[in-house]
């Protein structure tokens, strides 16, 4: 509780993730990540579901995913994916590639409008979102989240994806107050909204936390209200290597650094996986707080560079 307010604060320290992660999320559950592609994913929580040694896990995301999913996959994580795009965009997703490729996680052939459309009806309460877009098309043939269904109206043959509901779902963000109130300052907040209404559980970590009265005084600036979030906590550069616009930038030179361990691997190099594995125990394992991994990718140097660049666009 705030003295101010009587309000019961959500916010929790870095070090107390470990501990929220243990009372929400188990081995084989169904995990939720927010952002898109190399933007907004909330990194510094997934590497403490590495360090919390999680194991077949189940991920699904907004449509676009990468640099997260290959880590987790990489560090033995995940068991299987529903997920419609996975990519590093300039490089193929190393680690995904090889364990669908060796059958060690099972990789299902979803689309976009399968996973939003689950999303909205777990949003919304219900068991399935009908759709009628797959008309002729053979993703229904393949895909496990859609049945066909007729219209208790008209009779007509429709679709149904069916409601997704997360254990838990990590997502990242440039601001919130103590409460919760999540502020995207860019305006693509791609599917967090309707993640944060879909899952049991929502962690949200943002660059920084502002006062309450700062988001009271915008309301309208408000993307995901308080009802939403169990739990958030400030993390600088929490969305490192990804981006997090209009605060920094993506770091490019790092990932890439990441995709040439991991491709190593991919390729039976004679040390690849040694060194992909350092690669997890030097950035993920070892770092005990945020500060001790920003230390790993460049420091201070390096993040004042991806503030400028993401200043300049």
């Amino acid at each position: 509780m705030t003295a101010a307010t009587g309000r019961k604060t959500k916010r929790i320290r870095f070090d107390e993730i470990g501990g929220f992660l243990a009372n929400t999320i188990e081995d084989g559950d169904l995990l939720a990540i927010g952002g898109l592609f190399k933007q907004g994913r909330p990194l510094a929580l997934i590497r403490e579901v590495i360090r919390q040694r999680l194991t077949a896990l189940k991920i699904i995301s907004s449509p676009g995913s990468g640099f997260d999913v290959d880590l987790l996959i990489a560090a033995g994580c995940v068991a299987e994916t529903f997920l419609p795009a996975v990519t590093l965009e300039t490089h193929m997703c190393p680690s995904f590639r090889r364990a669908v490729e060796a059958g060690t996680i099972t990789a299902h052939c979803v689309d976009a409008l399968s996973v939003v459309g689950g999303f909205l009806a777990a949003a919304n309460g219900v068991p399935f979102q009908p759709v009628a877009a797959w008309k002729g098309s053979d993703v229904i043939k393949y895909n496990p989240l859609i049945r066909e269904i007729t219209c208790p109206f008209t009779g007509e043959k429709l679709f149904a994806t069916k409601a997704i509901r997360p254990k838990l779902a990590l997502l990242h963000a440039q601001e919130a107050d103590e409460f919760g109130n999540i502020r995207h300052l860019s305006t693509m907040t791609y599917a967090d909204q309707m993640i944060a209404r879909s899952a049991d559980t929502v962690l949200v970590s943002v660059d920084r936390i502002v006062p309450s009265g700062d988001i009271i005084s915008r309301p309208r600036e408000t993307s995901i209200p308080c009802i939403y979030v169990d739990a958030v906590v400030e993390i600088p550069f929490g969305a490192h290597p990804t981006g997090s616009f209009p605060n920094y930038s993506i770091d490019e030179a790092h990932i890439d650094s990441y995709a040439t361990y991991a491709e190593a691997a991919r390729k039976g190099s004679p040390t690849g996986d040694a060194n992909l594995q350092a690669y997890i125990e030097r950035h993920v394992i070892a770092p005990q707080d945020q500060e001790g991994y920003l230390t790993t990718v460049g420091g201070d140097t390096r993040m004042e560079e991806l503030v400028a660049e993401a200043q300049a666009l």
